[in-house]
C-alpha cells in the first residue's frame, strides 16, 4: 500500500519533476504537496460510494435540545465523517454542523463515507489519487497547462476506472418496491 510521500512522488514523477524523499522542507513541490494533498484526497473520497471508505456506525443521542419544534433530537455524527450515505431507520433528518437533527430518539446508525487512511486504499484509488495529484501539481508546480490538460485526460480515464473496479467488488442493492408492477394485480 502507498504511503503519503509514495503518492506525492509518484504525482511529481508524471509531471516530470523529481520524486520527493520527504514532506518536510521550503521546496516548492513539498510546499504545494502539503497545501493541496489533503484537500484532494477528501474531495475524491467524496465523489463515490466507495466500498473500501465505508463505515456503519451507531451515533450517540446528545443531550442538546433543538431551538424549535421541527426536530426533537440531536445525535453526534462520527468525527471521521466526510459524507452521509444512509440512515437507519430510514426518516428525514437535517445536518448542521457535526450534529444530525431528526424526529427519532431511539437508536440510530449511519452509513458513512470516512476519510479512509492511505494504508487501507486498494491499488487503483491510490492510482487514480496520483493522477488528481499530478492534475494539480502540473499548473502548481511546472507552471504547465498542456501536462495539466493531459493529467486530466489521464485522471478522467484512472478515475472510470476506479469506480468501475471498486464497483465489481460489493453487491448492488436490488430495488425493493415495485409500485408500477404492484398496481397491475
Amino acid at each position: 500500500m502507498a504511503s503519503k510521500i509514495d503518492l506525492v512522488s509518484n504525482a511529481l514523477v508524471l509531471i516530470g519533476d523529481s520524486p520527493l524523499t520527504s514532506l518536510t522542507g521550503s521546496s516548492r513541490a513539498q510546499e504545494v504537496a502539503n497545501k493541496l494533498y489533503d484537500n484532494i484526497v477528501q474531495n475524491e473520497l467524496t465523489k463515490f460510494r466507495w466500498g473500501f471508505a465505508r463505515k456503519k456506525a451507531q451515533i450517540s443521542l446528545t443531550t442538546d435540545v433543538p431551538v424549535d419544534d421541527e426536530y426533537r433530537s440531536i445525535y453526534q455524527l462520527p468525527t471521521d465523517r466526510l459524507f452521509i450515505i444512509k440512515l437507519y431507520p430510514n426518516q428525514n433528518y437535517q445536518l448542521y454542523g457535526d450534529k444530525l437533527y431528526t424526529n427519532n430518539s431511539g437508536p440510530l446508525y449511519v452509513d458513512y463515507i470516512y476519510n479512509a487512511p492511505e494504508n487501507e486504499w486498494p491499488v487503483y484509488f491510490s492510482k487514480m489519487i496520483e493522477y488528481a495529484l499530478a492534475k494539480d501539481f502540473a499548473t502548481s508546480i511546472r507552471d504547465s497547462v498542456a501536462a495539466r490538460q493531459e493529467m486530466a485526460a489521464e485522471y478522467v480515464n484512472a478515475s472510470r476506472m476506479a469506480r468501475f473496479t471498486d464497483s465489481l467488488q460489493y453487491p448492488q442493492t436490488p430495488i425493493q418496491s415495485n409500485p408500477f408492477v404492484d398496481v397491475r394485480y
